[in-house]
């Protein structure tokens, strides 16, 4: 006799109808995503209608033996992959995954004095930014061919789930952390996932893309008041750069510093014209992904 199959029950929950229309853009717009900066406009969209998020930490790997790798997407200023990679925040990734797994691999909400616990003393903008945080949800998912996991952090300064049923906000998470993971998967991780400030010779995750400016005018032996009649700023706001500079690269004088940065890697020399253009990039993907996703609906939106 052969066995009858059915499908699993699954509660539903009814979707006002501009909200159902904006849930499928986002699922329809997951697919487009390719680059590193389509899925950072994609996770500053309509999807933080459903899960608002500042920051969305990504961690993958072995999680008892602490071999993992980060990619972090965020709006503000300093939390950025390379930063907390250079910090370091294995513990605190570890404690959540071990409280998630508790929770039999469901969404979960941690309060923050519990989620910060094993956060360190780090005092960069990256770690600062996240201890004003005071909402954290964590989700993941469980790759079985690949035996290894995958989770997701995410943090606001207000509440995750806004007053929703407990039973719908998961079902919510749970469906677009689903997506948000392969739209991860599309993209390649960060160059700074597993990097440290050694391997880049140097402290160069912490110089900003101003100072990487002033740094290269000093190489070419410019003058405080030369530098800053061609970047636009007073003698006096290239001295202070020049002093955070000098302090930075634990260098005694600006030739020590501009030889240091001389022989510095170029990969991490090139870092600041990289930030300065990727706005730009962002501009432009965002409008090809609407392009897109306006002009090649999938079935159920046509």
């Amino acid at each position: 006799m052969t066995p009858s199959l059915s499908r699993p029950k699954s509660r539903t929950f009814p979707l006002a109808a501009k909200d159902g229309e904006r849930l499928l853009r986002v699922l329809a717009e997951s697919q487009l995503i390719r680059r590193h900066v389509e899925l950072l406009l994609w996770l500053q969209g309509e999807i933080q209608q459903f899960l608002p998020h500042q920051i969305l930490i990504s961690a993958w790997g072995d999680f008892p033996k602490r071999n993992l790798k980060v990619d972090v997407i965020s709006g503000l200023p300093g939390v950025r992959t390379g930063q907390l990679a250079h910090c370091g925040i294995d513990s605190f990734l570890k404690e959540l995954f071990a409280r998630w797994v508790d929770a039999g691999r469901k969404p979960l909400v941690v309060p923050a004095a519990h989620a910060f616990k094993e956060f360190g003393s780090c005092s960069c903008a990256a770690h600062n930014s996240l201890r004003g945080l005071r909402s954290v949800l964590v989700h993941g998912v469980r790759d079985e061919r690949g035996c290894y996991d995958s989770l997701y952090i995410a943090l606001h300064s207000r509440s995750l789930t806004r007053g929703q049923p407990r039973d719908r906000a998961n079902y919510l998470v749970d469906l677009l952390v689903t997506q948000i993971d392969a739209a991860f998967r599309r993209v390649a991780a960060s160059r700074f996932a597993e990097t440290t400030a050694e391997k880049l010779g140097g402290d160069w995750l912490d110089v900003s893309p101003r100072e990487h400016e002033v740094l290269d005018a000093m190489c070419k032996g410019k003058t405080n008041a030369e530098i800053g009649r061609a970047l636009n700023i007073s003698p006096f706001t290239v001295k202070n750069h020049v002093r955070r500079i000098l302090k930075k690269l634990g260098c005694g004088n600006r030739a020590h510093a501009a030889a240091k940065y001389s022989q510095a890697p170029q990969e991490a020399r090139k870092a600041p014209q990289e930030a300065r253009e990727a706005p730009q990039e962002a501009r432009e993907a965002h409008a090809e992904i609407a392009q897109q996703a306006n002009a090649s609906p999938p079935g159920w939106l046509a």
